[in-house]
């Protein structure tokens, strides 16, 4: 029969297996389980996105590779025709009147090939072109209904010859034409590496102060709970906003300004654990043995205040996300072309109005994911790691 012991934190270790493991921490820990699973696997997912970027994105994120405002899911470039059109593939276009739309992807596939083409303002105007013999061919973006829907409002009977060719842009592209996969992509590595950043800059600064002010008190914890409580009664994203503004843009800067609003949370929290624990008989008993007081601080009060450490780090990671997009949507992030979310925020919601709905539910779509996750992790560890009454 398998041996089951739970350890400090409640975290159930069975002597089975791991398929056992982790059975009876789902029914030991319930919903916090799966919560915490669900957020640790969404982050997974996007760090190997993240690690993977290169081989992942079709494309450079910061070049024009596409027409502006591609469509979602385009298919590729075709060669459309009147029926009477002796055109049988690419290699028949060279020395003959072609057209493209304005605003399609033909245009960049033709230059790319060195082709002459004349432009045409709309899928109605093409469509009277190829009819009254004005071009021999049109090359249009494979599944643009307006085009197959003029045909048939003007009783032209067209068809598509050759393979499709060009290139499939899956999220469309933007205004500048760039591939909105790509810089989606690229984007989760600047956002994932300032929130990260941030949250251990801040953390190696508040947590050491919190220890020093907590466990030794006296003027120090005056001083040091003087300064953390001024810097605590700024709002957040306006302290920020102050900094980013200061320091300028650049990574490394919006780092230092993210992580200065969240030193005094990690300083106020371990303070408060440590006022807890040093009151604690082990440590009394440490000190009555003749330990040292740095000694009692790194062996006996600091492994006690871990947890939360943790559970909070994972939560101002969510929270160095959103203020990060912040930051980047006001202009204060990191400087263009270079992918950002929330710059990509910025620069598409003038466009959403003519119905480029895509430059925006992308980007935000992803910081909302990456905030869940973080936010579903530290929910769940916060939970787990805290000691509480075992379920009957």
């Amino acid at each position: 029969m398998a041996e089951t012991t739970v350890t400090s934190n409640n975290i159930v270790q069975r002597r089975g297996g791991p398929v056992r493991w982790f059975l009876t921490n789902a029914k030991w820990h319930g919903a916090e389980w799966w919560i915490m699973l669900l957020g640790g696997a969404l982050l997974v997912a996007i760090i190997l996105m993240t690690l993977f970027a290169n081989q992942i994105a079709p494309y450079d994120p910061i070049k024009f590779v596409g027409a502006p405002f591609t469509r979602p899911g385009a298919e590729q470039s075709v060669i459309v025709l009147e029926v009477t059109s002796s055109v049988q593939g690419l290699s028949d276009l060279a020395g003959r009147a072609v057209g493209v739309i304005t605003g399609s992807q033909g245009a960049r596939e033709l230059d790319a090939r060195g082709l002459s083409y004349e432009r045409y303002s709309s899928p109605r105007r093409a469509v009277e072109a190829l009819y009254k013999g004005e071009i021999a061919a049109l090359v249009a973006d494979a599944d643009d209904p307006k085009l197959k829907q003029q045909a048939r409002q003007q009783g032209v009977e067209v068809k598509t010859v050759g393979e499709p060719f060009g290139a499939t842009f899956r999220l469309g592209t933007d205004n500048y034409g760039r591939d909105v996969f790509s810089r989606i992509v690229h984007g989760a590595r600047i956002v994932l590496g300032i929130a990260i950043l941030a949250a251990l800059l801040s953390a190696a600064v508040g947590v050491p102060l919190g220890l020093l002010s907590g466990f030794f008190g006296g003027f120090l914890d005056k001083a040091l709970s003087l300064v953390m409580d001024s810097l605590y009664s700024f709002p957040g994203l306006i302290l920020a906003i102050a900094m980013a503004a200061l320091l300028g843009p650049g990574m490394l800067n919006v780092t230092v300004a993210i992580a200065v609003i969240y030193i005094p949370v990690y300083f106020r929290l371990v303070r408060s654990k440590v006022l807890s624990v040093k009151e604690e008989l082990y440590v009394e008993a440490a000190r009555s043995l003749g330990a040292k007081a740095f000694t009692t601080l790194w062996l006996y009060v600091f492994p006690n205040v871990i947890p939360s450490i943790v559970v909070i780090f994972s939560v101002n990671v969510a929270d160095s996300i959103l203020t990060e997009a912040g930051l980047s949507f006001l202009g204060l992030g990191m400087p263009p072309p270079t992918p950002d979310w929330g710059f990509d925020l910025s620069a598409g919601k003038r466009f959403v109005p003519s119905g480029y709905w895509w430059l925006i539910t992308y980007p935000g779509a992803m910081i909302a994911l990456l905030t869940l996750g973080f936010s579903m992790l530290g929910e769940g560890l916060n939970e787990i790691l805290n000691p509480r009454l075992t379920e009957g």
